[in-house]
């Protein structure tokens, strides 16, 4: 199986790529930290006329046509970049509004004029449970990721409040769980399954790409900075710790690829690549997270440098359909390939 990008591919990521570097710069972005709504509307836009929303939903139900390995890189972008936004909530979103039935949601979605903010399921103790909600301000319909199905639901029928996040561009609130009969469309089932299977795939992409991000970053750092008028990367401690961080993220990023091909062509063995990857690439952005705040040093640890951000990011990803316990815990319950 070849895990390398095609050059069709390889212009898709240069495309985002470009868009998040003069879109998306975190310095600028850390002016809204701590706001309720992150990314200004005009730029929502401008994203889903590049048919981000879109890239893998097949043609006939409105997308751009392309499948999940072209999603996979433009969510490892994402992560490379640190890009906050409910980008998965429209991709998914769209997917269920599209399949549900409903293609004027599914239009609204994909044409950036109806966000969507990402809601989990979650214990609230003494048997009850709520929602766990990203990025509610400003969206017209909530993507609920519920025990036995998924639902797209008019935002106006939550009762959230807000809640603290150890990411301060990523906006958290809460809400009891609503009745999930008002939904505008809804996944049962296999179909569900097979869309919490997309979205983990996408999730651990996004980890994937925290983790080259900051390994590129730290790598950057040795060759720039100096000490006793050499570089620092010459010393070996630092040499061995990026290319441990190099290692990592290429074992993830490779994780990824294998598992959006398997489940793209629903393969036997999908479930456990998907779950194998999820796992590799937690793991992985966590670990280079944090090497990466070590690597820099002083200036690592300040809030003005950027390296915190791919921290908290990597904890807010690795807590995004399910946590690495959950994960492996479904792990170890699918047979293993061959």
């Amino acid at each position: 199986m070849d895990l390398l990008p095609t050059p069709e591919q390889d212009e898709i990521v240069a495309t985002v790529r470009a868009q998040l570097e003069s879109d998306f710069d975190l310095h600028t972005l850390a002016g809204s930290d701590g706001a309720s709504r992150v990314i200004a509307p005009e730029l929502w836009s401008r994203c889903a006329d590049l048919g981000w929303f879109g890239l893998g939903l097949e043609e006939d139900l409105g997308g751009v046509g392309y499948g999940l390995a072209e999603e996979t890189l433009l969510f490892g972008e994402l992560g490379r970049h640190a890009t906050p936004g409910p980008f998965l909530a429209a991709v998914l979103g769209a997917r269920v509004a599209a399949l549900g039935g409903d293609a004027g949601t599914a239009a609204a979605v994909l044409d950036g004029s109806a966000p969507v903010a990402l809601a989990e399921e979650e214990a609230a103790g003494a048997g009850d449970t709520h929602l766990r909600i990203r990025d509610l301000d400003g969206a017209r319909f909530v993507l609920v990721v519920a025990t036995d199905r998924v639902a797209l639901l008019p935002a106006d029928t939550l009762d959230p409040a807000d809640a603290a996040s150890i990411d301060l561009l990523v906006p958290l609130s809460t809400a009891p769980l609503p009745d999930l009969g008002a939904a505008v469309a809804t996944l049962t089932g296999d179909d569900a399954v097979r869309l919490r299977r997309r979205g983990t795939v996408l999730v651990s992409a996004e980890l994937a790409g925290l983790a080259t991000g900051c390994a590129e970053q730290s790598v950057a750092y040795a060759l720039d900075r100096e000490q006793f008028g050499v570089p620092i990367g010459s010393f070996q401690a630092v040499k061995h710790r990026c290319a441990d961080m190099a290692v990592r993220a290429e074992a993830a990023t490779s994780s990824v690829r294998l598992a959006a091909l398997a489940l793209a062509d629903d393969r036997d063995d999908a479930p456990f690549l998907v779950e194998a990857a999820r796992v590799v690439a937690t793991d992985s952005a966590v670990s280079n997270a944090q090497t990466n705040v070590f690597n820099h040093g002083g200036i690592g640890f300040t809030w003005e440098h950027t390296a915190h951000r791919y921290v908290t990011r990597a904890q807010v990803l690795s807590r995004t359909l399910g946590d690495r316990h959950t994960h492996l815990g479904a792990l170890l319950e699918e047979p293993a390939p061959g």
